[in-house]
């Protein structure tokens, strides 16, 4: 059978109940004083273990139970000054206990308790306080204790009507009623007539309620809401508004109810005119301050949302949505710090600024939007996407996604999914590949970026539309540019860059006709072969002012080779320099200081960069000047067939290739194919080249085929200019003997 055991509270105030009876009914002194030594004892427990105000209400217990057990061994009755003062701490000391643990309560409710306390006071004052000062015979200690409970009263009044509106019910309600005995127990001696001290001794009325107060307070310590705490927003409603307006008015006029004298009924007028004023501005104030509150939080709730929105954008991108650099680079410090390995994954789109170039930068942000979209797929299986700039993007992948061996199967999946389908723009169709590349991180290694960085150049110089992975020779060639990068500046400032020059020999006649100039550069006594240096001069912008150099040198070298044999000199020039927005004022500044005439000079660009500058005004310029335009490489670029008339070009330059494939004999389709490039600069009124003539046998064929000019190690290797001198002043020397 099942027995249901009374929670500790109420099984105390049951017992306490019938223990107070029961030593009531016994008048035993013993019992008198183990009932509040045990409710003291229970408040000692509660006030360790929740503290707030417990420690108060057991301070109040251990006051009453010394006054218990002093008056109990003492004999005689009591006059009412000593027994007053040694129940006013036990007063004191629990009306500060129940305004504490009340003390976190809604808005308004101490006004609405503070209004009915005073309006109570009123009434003490009027029909109690007032008659019993004007009785006879009292003493002024007696008057005092007099005005010190009514404080008192009214402090405990205060505080049963706050917990009465405490939402902790349960504890609340037990202090509130503990409250009200204490506060019963003091007018009921009053009503008696308040004098002497039997009725607070064992066995009268008063001591009997003071006893049910250990028993009431002793359950709510033990009640399980004891530790919690108060919190809420309510508002003080219209009644509540309505009740305390007409104490505030009428209170003031109940003592001249009491003592109706115009003594008394014109100042209690008066105040209650006043006080009903006071009110009403108090309402009209807080009203005031309510609407301003509420604005006040509106404000703080646009604030949080706008440090919301801000804090969003700090760590995204505000083109794609996708997470930005920063915020990359915190994840990758979290990942740097943590225990497991990773990996980072960079991309980029390859000739994604010919997309800017050609449809603007609208339609750029358009694909970049769109590539953010298809790299979004990835984001289940990654711990985060993310836009670097520009089309970079990354993608980090921890150990709880994947790793090894699957982060380059993911690398490989976003280079496919990017080649997969055009971009759809408006009504365009842009294919578009992508490149990657891939570093692997470890904890502790920090420089993971930087190693997906060299990865995706890797697979930007290898051709693009792949995947790079890094590997310590990608940072051994990394340092080896900047070495080489380093040396350039210096080679800048200290002369060690210089020029050699290749003879352009005119088939019919044999004589030198031009040259071509081409930069050297020799660090600590050895040549560094221009396929070396030139890469890394483009990559670190080195090239324009490598270019500058070479066009100095040459011009001011093929002056005096012009003068006195009418040489003309041809120079290569690159992407770089054609983008410089001041290239064609420098080469006429350039001609102008070395007095070689702008008709001598040949400016050599290979036929995609040539495609690319086609529509820039600087060729033009150049060329109504009367510098001449030549097509290097042709044929292994774009559809020349289909470019060559609208090209700004004066010479066409064949490519080495179609040369090297003239055996001994020659080829018939070898053949054919040279000479249908020759007819096509015939019919173009273009000056032909053609470059690396190594044998005699391809000399002749050339000669054959009425080739105007050749070039190549048949005719004369690059060299210093001191040696072409000597082979022009030779050739001079033979066309006069």
């Amino acid at each position: 059978m099942h027995i249901h055991r009374l929670p500790a509270w109420q099984a105390t105030l049951a017992g306490g109940t019938v223990a107070v009876l029961g030593a009531y009914a016994l008048d035993s002194t013993v019992l008198w004083l183990a009932l509040p030594a045990a409710g003291t004892a229970i408040l000692l427990r509660t006030a360790v273990r929740h503290r707030c105000s417990w420690w108060l209400h057991f301070a109040a217990a251990l006051a009453g139970l010394i006054a218990a057990v002093w008056w109990s061994t003492r004999t005689g009755v009591p006059s009412n000054t000593p027994a007053g003062l040694s129940l006013a701490v036990q007063y004191a000391l629990a009306a500060a206990a129940a305004f504490q643990f009340g003390r976190l309560k809604q808005p308004g409710s101490a006004a609405e308790a503070g209004a009915v306390v005073l309006c109570v006071a009123m009434l003490a004052w009027s029909f109690v306080v007032l008659p019993y000062l004007g009785e006879p015979g009292h003493q002024q200690a007696d008057i005092a204790l007099a005005a010190l409970y009514a404080v008192l009263d009214l402090a405990l009044l205060a505080t049963v009507l706050r917990n009465l509106a405490d939402s902790r019910h349960g504890p609340a309600r037990l202090l509130a009623t503990a409250g009200a005995v204490l506060l019963a127990a003091h007018l009921v001696h009053v009503v008696a007539g308040g004098v002497g001290g039997t009725p607070f001794l064992p066995g009268g009325l008063s001591h009997l309620m003071v006893q049910f107060w250990w028993v009431l307070v002793a359950a709510a310590a033990l009640h399980p809401g004891s530790g919690r705490y108060r919190t809420g927003d309510a508002q003080t409603g219209r009644t509540a508004l309505i009740a305390m307006y007409t104490a505030a008015v009428a209170s003031p006029l109940l003592p001249a109810i009491a003592h109706p004298i115009p003594a008394v009924i014109v100042p209690a007028l008066l105040t209650s005119a006043l006080c009903g004023l006071l009110l009403l501005r108090i309402v009209l104030l807080a009203r005031l301050a309510g609407h301003r509150a509420g604005q006040a939080r509106q404000a703080l709730d646009e604030q949080r949302t706008l440090q919301r929105r801000l804090a969003y954008r700090a760590g995204h991108d505000g083109l794609t949505g996708l997470a930005n650099r920063d915020l990359l680079l915190e994840h990758l410090g979290r990942a740097v710090a943590g225990d497991r390995p990773y990996a980072l994954v960079l991309c980029a789109l390859d000739g994604f600024k010919e997309v800017n170039d050609t449809y603007g930068h609208t339609v750029g942000d358009t694909v970049l939007r769109q590539l953010a979209g298809r790299l979004l797929l990835f984001a289940p299986e990654v711990e985060l996407v993310a836009r670097l700039g520009g089309d970079e993007f990354g993608i980090l992948i921890t150990a709880g996604d994947i790793t090894g061996g699957d982060a380059a199967e993911l690398a490989e999946r976003v280079v496919a999914a990017v080649a997969a389908a055009p971009f759809a723009v408006d009504e365009r169709r842009i294919p578009l590949t992508a490149r990657a590349g891939l570093a692997d991180g470890v904890p502790g290694n920090d420089a993971v970026l930087g190693d997906a960085d060299l990865a995706l150049r890797a697979a930007k110089q290898a051709g693009g539309a792949r995947v790079a992975r890094f590997d310590e020779s990608l940072r051994a060639d990394q340092s080896e540019r900047a070495r080489i990068a380093a040396g350039l500046r210096e080679a800048l400032a200290d002369g060690t860059l210089f020029m050699h020059y290749q003879p352009v020999v005119d088939t019919a006649t044999g004589r030198i006709t031009g040259v071509e100039a081409l930069m050297r550069w020799r660090r600590d006594g050895e040549l560094v072969p221009p396929a070396v240096f030139i890469p890394v001069a483009e990559q670190t912008g080195l090239i324009g002012l490598l270019g500058h150099r070479a066009l100095r040198l040459a011009c001011e070298q093929a002056a005096a080779w012009h003068r006195e044999h009418g040489l003309y000199l041809t120079v290569n020039v690159s992407t770089h320099q054609l983008r410089d927005p001041g290239f064609g004022d420098s080469v006429l500044e350039v001609l102008a200081q070395t007095g070689l005439p702008a008709g001598a000079l040949v400016l050599e660009i290979t036929e995609s960069v040539l495609i690319d500058a086609a529509d820039t005004p600087v060729l033009g310029t150049l060329r109504a000047h009367g510098v001449r335009i030549a097509i290097d490489d042709f044929g292994t670029g774009y559809s020349s067939l289909a470019y060559l008339h609208t090209l700004p070009v004066d010479i066409l330059k064949i490519d080495q290739s179609f040369i090297r494939r003239h055996q001994d004999p020659p080829r018939p389709q070898d053949v054919s194919l040279t000479r249908a490039i020759l007819e096509l600069a015939r019919s173009q009124d273009l000056l032909a080249v053609a470059e690396g003539v190594e044998t005699a046998g391809q000399a002749d064929l050339l000669r054959e085929l009425n080739c105007p000019l050749v070039q190549g190690y048949h005719f004369g290797r690059p060299a210093p200019a001191e040696a072409i001198g000597a082979l022009l002043r030779e050739a001079a020397l033979r066309a006069a003997a």
